[in-house]
């Protein structure tokens, strides 16, 4: 009776390995392709320093005082960047750059790295760790920047799919500017940069921008 019972068991393992060889766990949904380009848009507002203006000079015999001191200055800026991935990953990017500041514009190139950390959520949205390096500036000032803070991908126009996505986020930013003829004539900002035409959508609710 016990060499029945045996073989019964070693037939039921078998019976149920066929079946589980026939049907395998179905396998996951791939992750969808990444698209080659990334753009955002921003909007920047920071506060910091530069120097005062010079003390007029008055007509004496006496030298003229020439110290100059340091006054507050405050920063305004509406900019674009479109970056593509130079790494396997696509988490190290490269692109250029170009803002409004006040009546003059800047441009140049930045260097991006992605996903450090790998998760950050921030407003209920799943989004990732950004440090951005930029350079660049015009034919009157040079200018370099350092930011970091949060990055996701939004639905900007709610048409998936194609070689692009839209990048929305909010960064620290620190921002040093010169002028290229007058290494005395700088300013040193910091502030806020965040990305405007997906949050207003949302705030908003236009919805003929979905």
């Amino acid at each position: 009776m016990r060499l029945v019972g045996v073989r019964r068991a070693l037939l039921l393992v078998l019976l149920l390995g066929g079946v589980a060889s026939a049907h395998p766990p179905p396998e996951p949904d791939p992750e969808p392709s990444r698209p080659a380009l990334e753009w955002s848009t921003w909007f920047r507002l920071g506060v910091g320093m530069r120097p005062a203006d010079p003390p007029p000079v008055a007509r004496t015999t006496t030298t003229p005082d020439t110290s100059r001191g340091q006054v507050t200055t405050w920063d305004a800026a509406l900019g674009i960047e479109l970056t593509t991935g130079i790494s396997e990953s696509g988490n190290v990017r490269l692109g250029p750059w170009l803002e409004v500041r006040g009546a003059s514009v800047v441009g140049g190139g930045e260097l991006v790295i992605q996903r450090v950390p790998k998760t950050i959520d921030l407003f209920f949205y799943e989004g990732q760790g950004v440090l951005v390096m930029r350079a660049g500036g015009n034919h009157e000032r040079a200018t370099g920047q350092l930011a970091y803070g949060y990055l996701a991908p939004w639905d900007l126009f709610g048409r998936p799919g194609g070689g692009t996505r839209y990048m929305i986020g909010v960064r620290f930013v620190a921002t040093y500017t010169r002028a290229i003829d007058d290494p005395r004539d700088w300013s040193a900002t910091i502030g806020l940069e965040t990305e405007p035409v997906g949050a207003l959508r949302y705030l908003l609710g236009i919805r003929s921008w979905y």
